[in-house]
């Protein structure tokens, strides 16, 4: 039940004429089993107070008393930099350009080098990354292309370079496919073959949407023809979610089928392959698979040839 102090939205399910702009709002909260119901202003003060705007209440500041005194949390975060060099940069301040921010101070370029070294190549500092360095000197120091300079620095010291190990991608590796910005826009889909016959069923076609990773199993007597999954699609798929701008599979001959190719290009659906001897790359639909397998593997009997029984328990995955 949905109470609001807006009169005219219980009438919009019973409204005779709607601009389409309406009309979409209609068809598309049907979806939902809800009922409107008025309640006046005065009654309904529990949504004011997620309607109205917060206000802050002044409160008086108490000092807070530290366990580690003041002067060691300081001497411990400046550790790594000289006095004689935080003494030039101090006395540079009258050369700041306009734009330095007021509560930091701004490093000339004949010191910036001196300074990232204290930061990044010091005992102390430990040779940080990227990330960490630009953290530590951002909170008291600035100049322009701060993090430009970070950036190069780093990725030019020799230390790191022979002594950390590289954690980038080995090259020529596969790439995880782009996240989807809609659901059922993108879907996976891959037989689970060979099982044990239960009540005829010897296949399972599980299909995989790649944004929300809902999955739709269909237990199948046997591997279907093109035409055949043609029509679990237009039943499984299309009919509750419409039609997805491509289909991710591998190369079986359903899926390379002419008819299959037609069938998905007159529907405007992209046919997506995955490499040959790499599954990694439909790798929503092999994960699933993997779950049904190991659920089929831990209820069913020895045999394994009741699985069928236990479908219902595979679908709430």
């Amino acid at each position: 039940m949905i109470l609001t102090d807006h009169k005219n939205l219980t009438f919009i399910a019973d409204a005779k004429r709607l601009s389409s702009r309406q009309a979409r709002w209609s068809m598309f909260l049907t979806h939902f089993n809800y009922i409107i119901t008025y309640r006046p202003g005065n009654r309904n003060a529990k949504a004011d107070a997620l309607s109205r705007q917060f206000e802050v209440t002044e409160q008086q500041d108490r000092p807070v008393e530290s366990i580690v005194p003041l002067e060691r949390v300081v001497a411990a975060t400046h550790l790594t930099l000289t006095s004689t060099l935080l003494t030039r940069i101090q006395a540079m301040q009258s050369t700041a350009p306009p734009e330095t921010p007021s509560d930091k101070l701004f490093v000339p370029d004949a010191e910036r080098k001196e300074l990232l070294s204290c930061y990044h190549a010091s005992r102390p500092a430990g040779h940080p990354g990227i990330k960490r360095t630009l953290s530590a000197l951002t909170p008291m120091y600035w100049w322009p292309d701060i993090a430009k300079d970070v950036r190069e620095y780093v990725q030019a010291c020799v230390v790191c370079a022979q002594s950390k190990a590289s954690t980038q991608c080995p090259a020529g590796l596969l790439q995880p496919l782009a996240i989807p910005d809609k659901p059922w826009s993108h879907i996976s889909m891959d037989f689970i073959v060979d099982l044990p016959p239960s009540e005829g069923h010897t296949v399972i076609l599980t299909i995989v949407d790649r944004f929300t990773k809902m999955v739709h199993l269909v237990p199948l007597k046997k591997l279907p023809t093109s035409k055949g999954l043609a029509n679990i699609f237009a039943k499984e798929v299309f009919r509750l979610h419409g039609l997805p701008h491509e289909i991710v599979s591998d190369r079986g001959p359903q899926f390379i089928s002419r008819f299959w190719q037609n069938f998905c290009s007159q529907l405007g659906i992209k046919v997506s392959f995955s490499s040959a001897y790499h599954p990694q790359s439909n790798g929503a639909a092999e994960r699933a698979n993997q779950s049904s397998e190991n659920y089929i593997r831990s209820f069913s009997s020895q045999g394994q040839d009741d699985w069928y029984l236990y479908f219902l328990g595979l679908n709430l995955l």
